[in-house]
C-alpha cells in the first residue's frame, strides 16, 4: 500500500466519524439518512478496490457491485458495493457517478459521485463526494458540489 493510499483511507476514517457526528446536529429523515450511507459506502468501496486492483478509482459504479454469482474477482466484477446504488437510483435519491479520465499509467486519480433527491422541497437535501471522502451537501433545489460545504 502506497502512502496516497494510506492518506486516502485514513482520510475516509476520519471522514466517516466526522459525518456522523455531524449527523446528530441535523434532522436528516431515512431516505436522506440512506443516500449519506451509501455515499460513504462508494468512497469505502473506492479505496478497496485501489488497494486491491492498484488501479486507481473504479470506472463505474458497476466496478464496485457484487456479482449475481460468485466469481472471481476482477477491477470489472468487484464485490463492496450494495447492487442498489449501481443502478443509480436508490430509495428517492438518484446517484451520478464520474471517474476522472485516466493518468498516463492508466489509472484513475479522481472521481465525483452525487445524490440528488428526485422530487425535491424544502427540507430536503442533495449531497456530494469526491476521492477525498469528504461529504459535503446543499439544501437548495440543485445537485451538490464540490464547493458545497462539508456536513457537520
Amino acid at each position: 500500500m502506497n502512502i496516497r493510499t494510506t492518506l486516502v483511507a485514513s482520510a475516509l476514517t476520519f471522514s466517516v466519524l466526522f459525518v456522523t457526528v455531524g449527523l446528530r446536529g441535523q434532522n436528516f429523515e431515512g431516505d436522506q439518512r440512506s443516500a449519506i450511507d451509501s455515499l460513504r459506502s462508494i468512497n469505502t468501496a473506492e479505496v478497496t478496490y485501489q488497494m486491491d486492483f492498484g488501479k486507481g478509482w473504479s470506472s463505474t459504479l458497476a466496478a464496485l457491485e457484487v456479482p449475481q454469482i460468485r466469481s472471481k474477482f476482477t477491477p470489472e466484477t468487484g464485490a463492496w458495493l450494495d447492487n442498489a446504488v449501481k443502478s443509480t437510483k436508490k430509495g428517492a435519491y438518484i446517484f451520478t457517478y464520474k471517474a476522472g479520465e485516466p493518468d498516463a499509467s492508466g489509472k484513475i486519480t479522481t472521481y465525483t459521485v452525487s445524490a440528488r433527491r428526485a422530487k425535491w422541497h424544502k427540507g430536503l437535501w442533495s449531497f456530494f463526494s469526491d476521492d477525498s471522502g469528504i461529504i459535503r451537501g446543499t439544501d437548495e433545489n440543485r445537485a451538490a458540489k464540490a464547493s458545497d460545504p462539508p456536513l457537520h
